[in-house]
């Protein structure tokens, strides 16, 4: 298997059609097709069905799709991180998330944007939200994404509400209600987010407002410790709708009147976000709206942006495998683009284990020359130094020690797709 034909196969998926993919990646329609049913031949099953004049993938096709799609993200991060490593040049885009469940976020765009900018590094800020105006404004962040008011400092987007609800545990009295008024709860103990959070600039003015200060038994700004303090009844206390997570020991219930945060999109003042940045806003926004929890706020600005991160996601095939600056092997007739043989990938990974040629080449019965061939196409194609040697010993550089941690993953999610192959042949595949 190599990285270049799962490519192809997935252009397939994304036109629905083996002409348009195939005009798409640069090579005729009828090799496209041979290439189609071989596969289908080697594994067995159908990868695609010709419904209505369009190929769509099967049940188990799917499953194959999506762990092609996991070995070309995979392969994507590897370039992306070795090139970093490298040193080469290239654009960035700083985004400022809160702490804690910023990694949920980053997790959930960074493959989406990579396959459409895979030349653009997307690095992470993390920024409590009361903090994230002066990020943005001291130029530390390019965007950001955030609770709270409208800032007069930066550009500000707000694009969606989310209400803040009341935690109780359920043996508090109260915890049976829909709706509670804050002053019923003058005499219940609270646990509160620290004053970093800015919920807590926010339930520290609706006590104010309820004439009465709270007893605080614990705070913390991290969002974690603090649900598992909740969760231990220790008091009441205050979550967001969004990363309310139901469970036996407490119950949520919203304020009487309900109490809303805003949802913001933030970048400096005056300035014109780059197409770039507008795929990436328009990408957080609509990854955050997919909650139904969240209540959409919409203007002009909000829907040029989801316009434009859906059009540029129609548009641009979410499989780039663009060569790497300064790559010279030439891996077909019409391009050098990355492509991994995951064969080959098994001799890396062995001359990292074995620390030489010889014995790594006698693993697999090669000859010593014809690994050192490989060895020398791969550092070809990526334009990069992945050994060195020291005392006739093979060791990896620090951009060989990235790559072959990517190869030993791209491998095992292919040991999976075949392990999924033979429980769809035998009959035992739950995934289909």
């Amino acid at each position: 298997m190599n990285t270049k034909q799962l490519r192809y196969l997935i252009a397939v998926s994304h036109f629905g059609s083996v002409s348009n993919a195939a005009a798409h990646l640069g090579i005729t329609q009828p090799a496209l097709s041979k290439l189609i049913r071989k596969w289908e031949e080697t594994f067995g099953f159908p990868i695609f069905l010709r419904v209505g004049g369009k190929f769509m993938p099967t049940a188990m096709g799917r499953v194959y799709l999506d762990y092609a799609q996991q070995i070309l993200d995979e392969q994507n991060r590897m370039i992306l991180t070795m090139r970093s490593i490298s040193g080469e040049s290239r654009q960035s885009i700083r985004l400022c998330t809160a702490p804690n469940r910023a990694a949920i976020i980053y997790s959930e765009i960074f493959h989406r944007f990579a396959r459409v900018y895979p030349d653009i590094e997307l690095s992470l800020i993390e920024q409590y939200a009361l903090h994230q105006p002066s990020a943005v404004l001291r130029g530390k962040a390019d965007l950001a994404l955030g609770v709270g008011p409208v800032s007069a400092e930066v550009e500000d987007i707000p694009f969606a509400r989310d209400e803040l609800l009341v935690v109780l545990p359920v043996s508090h009295p109260l915890s049976g209600r829909e709706r509670v008024h804050l002053k019923d709860l003058r005499d219940t103990p609270f646990v509160l987010q620290g004053h970093l959070n800015y919920i807590r600039t926010i339930t520290d003015s609706l006590f104010s407002e309820a004439g009465f200060e709270p007893v605080v038994v614990f705070e913390s700004n991290d969002v974690f410790l603090l649900d598992a303090m909740l969760r231990k009844g220790a008091g009441a206390g205050f979550v967001s709708r969004v990363h309310a997570s139901p469970c036996e020991e407490v119950r949520y219930l919203s304020l009487d009147p309900p109490v809303y945060q805003m949802v913001h999109i933030r970048y400096p003042k005056g300035h014109v976000l780059t197409d770039p940045q507008k795929y990436l806003a328009g990408l957080l926004i609509r990854q955050r709206l997919q909650d139904s929890r969240y209540i959409p706020i919409s203007s002009p600005a909000v829907q040029e942006l989801l316009d434009i991160e859906k059009t540029t996601t129609q548009d641009t095939l979410s499989i780039p495998s663009r060569p790497i600056s300064g790559g010279t092997a030439k891996m077909d007739d019409n391009s050098n683009e990355i492509s991994l043989d995951t064969a080959v990938l098994k001799y890396m990974i062995a001359i990292v284990d074995e620390k030489s040629l010889t014995r790594a080449a006698d693993r697999f019965f090669l000859a010593q020359p014809a690994l050192s061939r490989h060895l020398r196409n791969m550092e070809n194609m990526f334009g990069m130094q992945l050994f060195s040697r020291k005392h006739n010993r093979l060791y990896p550089t620090n951009i060989g020690k990235v790559f072959v941690n990517s190869a030993r993953n791209i491998l095992l999610f292919e040991e999976e797709m075949n392990r999924e192959m033979v429980k769809y042949q035998t009959g035992e595949s739950q995934r289909v």
